[in-house]
Formats: structure tokens, sequence, C-alpha cells
């Protein structure tokens, strides 16, 4: 046996001598565990170890800890239930033991997450903000445990500045990649939805009652940046390249109305948007190519708007027609998509659908009279726009005089 696998075996003799005198386990069994545990001692020391026998450690520990918490339970009446180092030894144990193995193997995103949801599972938010760290540092371009991080932060730790921080720092190795812009916008979109709920449903008006609610519900984590071991720290800002350093101050103001600040309106979300497209389409020289991205990064962000039906949906998704409008305004998707905006968010039921789709149908026909385009799109664009009044309204309309209504009027569109 080496001298090192026969210390890490010695720092157990206190805990099993501390079960025995409890009487939670018998002589023999201490005996059999401390066999056990210099059997795996043996296999992870090797040079053929594999993650495998790490997570094969951790099961043993995990079962062992929970039949050590049944027979105290069970025994609770009869034995001393005076706090002792075998209360804790087990944590401290599996916890030395996934620092031992992703020290080993840190490609192993097995053992990580293993470690993790061990971690979050005892609430230990030093050691869930040390792995973090680690492995943000090992993997930056792993944008599945940014997003990870991002959770926790923001889920469990309600600490939408740190959130934020996490999303900035990941598009400074992945802005190259939508689905992080994506994560980004549905994020900055769900909280400030959660955010006016909470705030409508309260009553919440003045500005005191608005900081005292941001106070209970947000940066609440359980630890001040010089005890948490703060896993923002390893990318420097100064570091960012001039585009990410184009992203909005991130501890905005939330305090006031939808009226009186531009950010509870949606303006931050707007403008991560208008840096997304400028810094996916920028290097794109291909005119069909770089509209094929533009549309596909706006219209996947109009999507995820169409979600969040407590904000002003209509306001968002204007500001990115608009700039669709700006960028490819002779294109037929574009037309169509800004011909038919206003009806969106209205369904049959809606009070405001007849003035709605008056409006719309004008301002298509004006479109028709007066847009220079050529015949093939203003064809392409009738086409597409009598398919939307179809499948969205004519077809699902019941039978009666609204449908009777409908259908003549895209009768005379075509």
């Amino acid at each position: 046996m080496s001298d090192k696998a026969r210390y890490f075996l010695e720092q157990s003799v206190p805990e099993l001598q501390d079960l025995e005198k409890k009487k939670l386990f018998s002589k023999k069994e201490v005996t059999m565990i401390m066999r056990r545990r210099t059997d795996f001692e043996h296999r992870i020391m090797g040079r053929g170890s594999k993650p495998a026998d790490y997570l094969a450690y951790y099961r043993y520990e995990k079962t062992l800890e929970k039949l050590r918490k049944k027979r105290y339970n069970r025994l609770k009446p009869i034995i001393d239930t005076k706090p002792s180092i075998s209360d804790w030894a087990s944590q401290r144990r599996v916890f030395f033991l996934f620092d031992r193995a992703v020290n080993k193997f840190p490609k192993s995103l097995d053992l990580w997450s293993n470690y993790l949801r061990y971690a979050r599972k005892h609430g230990s938010v030093k050691v869930i903000y040390k792995v973090y760290t680690q492995l943000l540092s090992l993997q930056p371009r792993n944008v599945n445990v940014w997003l990870s991080a991002v959770h926790y932060e923001f889920e469990y730790n309600k600490n939408v500045k740190s959130a934020r921080t996490l999303f900035k720092r990941c598009l400074r190795f992945n802005g190259d990649q939508n689905e992080v812009w994506f994560e980004f916008i549905k994020f900055e979109l769900n909280y400030l939805s959660k955010l006016l709920i909470r705030r409508k449903l309260f009553g919440l008006i003045t500005e005191r009652q608005q900081r005292e609610d941001l106070q209970e519900n947000e940066n609440t984590g359980k630890f001040d940046d010089d005890e948490s071991g703060d896993m923002l720290t390893f990318v420097p800002d100064e570091e960012m390249n001039d585009e990410m350093n184009q992203l909005p101050e991130m501890n905005v103001s939330m305090l006031g109305s939808i009226e009186t600040n531009p950010v509870l309106r949606g303006d931050l979300i707007l403008t991560i948007y208008d840096i997304c497209v400028s810094q996916l389409t920028s290097k794109i020289t291909d005119d069909q190519e770089r509209f094929e991205k533009f549309w596909l990064l706006s219209y996947e962000i109009i999507q995820i708007i169409d979600k969040f039906d407590v904000l002003d949906r209509g306001y968002l998704c204007d500001h990115i027609v608009k700039r669709l409008v700006e960028e490819f305004g002779d294109n037929a998707k574009v037309i169509v998509l800004q011909l038919t905006l206003n009806l969106r968010y209205l369904s049959l039921e809606s009070d405001d659908f007849i003035t709605g789709l008056q409006t719309s149908i004008k301002l298509y026909q004006s479109w028709m009279a007066k847009s220079n385009a050529d015949a093939a799109v203003k064809e392409e664009v009738q086409k597409a726009y009598i398919a939307f009044l179809n499948e969205h309204y004519l077809n699902v309309a019941p039978e009666g005089e609204l449908k009777s209504l409908m259908s003549l009027l895209i009768k005379k569109l075509k």
C-alpha cells in the first residue's frame, strides 16, 4: 500500500471509532468498511484508474451514510446523540474524494456533474462556487456549464446581477453561439415578467415598496463576495472584446413604472438583440446568407417573446421588425411580418380583432399600391399574407357572420 493511500485511510479512523462507540456499527462492520475503503483506494490510486472507479467509491460512501442515518434515527432514544465527528465526516470525505477525482480527470463531465449534484443537495454554497470556478476555467467553451451556473445563480441564489454577469462572460468565449444569445434574452424576459407580475400582484407602486421587494427577492446569496469564492473573477472585465463591452451596464435600475423606466419596457432586451444580430452577421459577405442568418436570429427571438404575454410584446417585436425593415425592406418575408405584426397577438375572440384586421388590410393594400417592389416580390407577399389570414383566422373561425365576412375580405385581396 502506498504511503498516500495509507495516510488517507488513517484519516477515517477517528470517524470509525466514533461509529463503533455510538453502537451504530459493530466492530466487524467497521473492519469491513475499512477493508472496502482500502480496496477503493488501491483502485483509484493505480495507474489504470478511471472516472468510474471514483464514482463507485462515491456511491459506496453515499450508501454507507444512508445506512448510518437510518440506524441513527432508529436508535436515537438509546444512544448518545451529542454531535460528533461521524455526523459530518461522510460529507467531508465525499467532497475530498471529488476533489481528487476532478484533479485527476478534469475533462470528465460525469465527475463534475456528480460533484455539483452532491454539493447542491447538501446546500454547500462555497463548494458549488468553487466547483463552477474550476469547471468554467477549464472548459470556457462549454455552453451547458455556463447555463447551469446561470440557472443556479438565478433560481437558487436569486442573484440576478451575478447571473447577468455570467451571461456576459459566457459571451466572451461563446459569442458565436446562437443558443447563448437566445438564453440570455429568455433570461431577461423571464426576470422582467416575474418582476412585473410580483408588483402587480402586491400593488407595489412607490419606489420604496419596489426597493424593499428587490432587497427581499434578489441578490440574496448566502455569502458575501469575500466569503463565497466568487466564481466570476477569473475573467477580468477588461479582457472582454469591444463588442461585448457594448452590452449595457448590468446593475440597471428596476425602479419606477413602464411609463417612466425604459428598462421595464424591455429596452435592455432590445439592446441585447441589436448587439446579437450585429455580431453574428457582421462578417457575412454574401447578401442572401446574411439575410438568412439575420432572419433566423430575429424570428427565433420573436418566437421567444411570444411566450411572455405579461410584457408588451407588440413593443418588443416592433423594434425587431423595424430593424429587419431597415436591413432587408424589400424581402417578402420581412414585408409580410411587418404587415401582420398588429395581428400577431390578436385572436378571433379579442375585442380589438376587427379593428386590428382592418388596420392590417389597409396597410397591405397601401403597400401593394405604392411599393416599387418587383412583381415577383408582390406576388410572394400576396400569397404569404393571404395564407397567414387563412391559417390563423379563416380556417379556425366558427361558421357564422364573422367567417363569411372574413372570406369575402380575403377574396378581395386575391
